[in-house]
């Protein structure tokens, strides 16, 4: 049996326009070129593969069960050849990334040393709170979205990047006052700093209080983690803080971590897509590589995390 590439591709294009003329056109060949390559196709079968009915050239069920067998070859192939440009660094495309907040302090590292490797390759991040980084992927506005906390009712594949850890914080003048308020169980009596609706540490916050039936008294309501941590900060409250958000601050004590059981709040990082989608090569190739290189990328950037605990 000798059957090469070009032949394959030609029976496809033919089973796709139905005409041989039309064929020819996509695959930027002349009529009689095609015609010759399904002839010497043919020549490895002793079935058809074709059928003329009326004035149009038909598949038969032998020659769409080749088709259907050389579209997987096809996509085989495709892979081999998206493997060499990554070795090679020739990667290009798009990859439309949306992040949760606190995200964003992770991200930039996964991509600064993804596009080192693949510089032709362009990222587009956006940053906002969970609610519109899931609207973002459920409308297929974007590619990949980064959040610690993924909804059970969306389709979703997902690669698990890291651990994503929520502490009690406060500016370090008010925790004496605020720890023994703790252990006193008055936590009506510290003002609490709120995230918007919507925000995936907001939802974690109210989850922790709610499940150990405490009522915290919230004083004010910010739309950014950032807004949150100046706050804190300022000593106008507590709140709860993803640790990736407050590690300087920590180091240099301007932030304090409270204790209480049951803190800090474990989730995990996770990059995720709709599992329908179907990725451009440049977005397989990020998932690939973030999955194959997580673990250095966090212990090189975010090693002391692990002094928190």
């Amino acid at each position: 049996m000798n059957i090469s590439l070009n032949q394959l591709k030609a029976l496809s294009s033919i089973a796709h326009f139905q005409s041989i003329t039309k064929a020819a056109k996509a695959l930027n060949m002349t009529q009689p070129a095609v015609s010759v390559q399904l002839k010497n196709l043919q020549e490895n079968f002793d079935v058809p593969l074709t059928e003329i009915i009326g004035k149009k050239i038909h598949i038969t069920e032998f020659g769409q069960e080749l088709v259907d067998m050389s579209e997987r070859i096809f996509a085989e192939m495709d892979q081999i050849e998206q493997r060499m440009m990554e070795l090679k660094g020739l990667l290009a495309g798009k990859i439309r990334i949306s992040a949760v907040s606190t995200g964003k302090y992770i991200i930039p590292y996964l991509m600064a040393d993804f596009m080192k490797i693949h510089p032709h390759v362009e990222i587009n991040l956006e940053v906002s709170n969970r609610f519109k980084v899931l609207a973002h992927l459920e409308e297929n506005s974007t590619d990949l979205a980064l959040v610690s906390i993924a909804p059970d009712e969306m389709n979703l594949e997902s690669i698990v990047i890291a651990e994503n850890k929520w502490y009690l914080a406060c500016s370090p003048k008010k925790a004496e006052e605020y720890q023994k308020l703790i252990s006193e169980n008055k936590w009506d009596k510290i003002p609490f700093i709120l995230r918007e609706s919507g925000s995936g540490t907001r939802v974690m916050m109210e989850k922790f209080f709610h499940d150990r039936d405490i009522n915290t008294n919230s004083k004010m309501e910010l739309a950014t983690n950032e807004a949150v941590k100046q706050a804190i900060m300022a000593g106008l409250g507590a709140s709860i803080l993803s640790s990736y958000s407050m590690v300087n601050e920590i180091k240099e004590k301007r932030i304090h971590i409270l204790k209480f059981e049951g803190l800090p709040i474990v989730a995990d990082w996770k990059l995720v897509w709709l599992k329908q989608k179907k990725h451009a090569p440049a977005v397989k190739a990020f998932i690939r590589w973030v999955s194959e290189n997580k673990r250095k990328i966090f212990q090189d950037h975010f090693e002391q995390l692990n002094e928190l605990d």
